[in-house]
């Protein structure tokens, strides 16, 4: 399991390993923490016999400066972020498939003046990418099964990770949009 690493105010910054999360509770870089304990480090023990103990929950706040979503946070799009917000689906077919089988569509060609935006790239397998090819859909008999998003960046950290614990997930839904398909 990974630490979801925040800002001092609580933005999600990175999911980040229990070594690096100690290595911030040992430097106290750590301003404020939530969830279950996750790892317990112990230590050597000093001259009065006490051992030390560094232990991490779930979620920790790190010192520095403050992570801007409106500067920093907007999704990259990518094909591996593309095919994680649509679960891998096609959005021709409705087929679930691995990432070679996967293609990014411009709903709008860009040959149509399309732009490589999220709100206008969808997953489609390569069949369907094929069939539909530099048309509009209007020109084919071809129809959306979703509608193409811009994902927060709340709602990409947890596409970013598969195995995200209950108190890690209910902190990162409370910047989800109400209407993403995440809350379904």
């Amino acid at each position: 399991m990974n630490v979801l690493a925040l800002d001092a105010s609580g933005l999600p910054r990175r999911w980040i390993n229990f070594e690096d999360a100690i290595t911030y509770h040992a430097k106290g870089m750590v301003v404020w923490s939530l969830g279950e304990t996750l790892a317990t480090y112990r230590g050597g023990v000093n001259k009065q016999g006490v051992e030390s103990v560094l232990s991490t929950p779930s979620i920790i706040a790190i010192k520095g400066s403050g992570f801007s979503i409106e500067k920093f946070g907007r999704v990259v799009l990518t094909n591996k972020s593309l095919f994680s917000r649509d679960r891998h689906v096609c959005a021709y077919c409705g087929g679930n498939f691995t990432t070679p089988h996967l293609s990014r569509d411009h709903v709008i060609p860009r040959c149509e003046g399309g732009a490589d935006t999220w709100t206008n790239v969808v997953t489609a397998c390569k069949p369907c990418n094929m069939k539909k090819g530099r048309k509009l859909l209007e020109d084919t008999s071809m129809k959306l099964l979703y509608v193409p998003y811009e994902p927060n960046h709340y709602e990409h950290m947890i596409l970013l990770n598969r195995n995200i614990l209950a108190d890690q997930m209910e902190y990162l839904l409370s910047g989800v949009p109400k209407n993403s398909r995440l809350h379904a």
